[in-house]
């Protein structure tokens, strides 16, 4: 199942880059991600995630990979993992393209594959792919906010 949001964020591109390799940020912002952490900064990261879907509790052990980069215009990664309990299965590869808009206004372009095997299959396509497009817009959304919430304010207009 592919996945793709667009969002307009009040930040240079370059900022917008730098927030994509603060690990915990990230992490915060993606619906049920209760765990990160670097094995290889930059490169190999281990995560847990866990949410319902349908009647099932799933919780992934993933490993991500960063797979490309190309700083500050795109970065893609895969996470793979298994719910032992359910035997469930899930792959995912996330690719974020950044181009600027205007100096202090940037385009994220966000792609996700995902795939998800095992019982929770049994839920049919329909149930599965509204909870995958539910936590991808919920994740663009949180960046979204995240940037906002970093952004300079207008000339002439201060706090309060």
């Amino acid at each position: 199942m592919r996945f793709e949001e667009q969002l307009t964020v009040p930040v240079a591109p370059a900022a917008a880059w730098d927030f994509l390799w603060q690990t915990r940020r990230v992490a915060a912002c993606l619906p049920g991600c209760t765990a990160v952490e670097e094995i290889e900064p930059g490169r190999r990261y281990k995560a847990q995630f866990a949410d319902a879907i349908g009647p099932y509790k799933a919780q992934f052990d993933l490993d991500v990979t960063v797979q490309e980069t190309r700083p500050p215009e795109r970065i893609r990664l895969q996470a793979s993992g298994q719910d032992k309990r359910l035997g469930a299965s899930q792959q995912v590869t996330l690719e974020v393209a950044l181009r600027e808009l205007a100096p202090r206004l940037t385009a994220l372009d966000v792609t996700a594959d995902v795939q998800i095997l095992g019982k929770i299959a049994a839920l049919g396509q329909f149930a599965i792919k509204r909870k995958a497009r539910d936590v991808v817009q919920q994740f663009a959304r949180n960046v979204a906010a995240e940037l906002e919430a970093e952004a300079p304010s207008p000339p002439g207009r201060g706090p309060g």
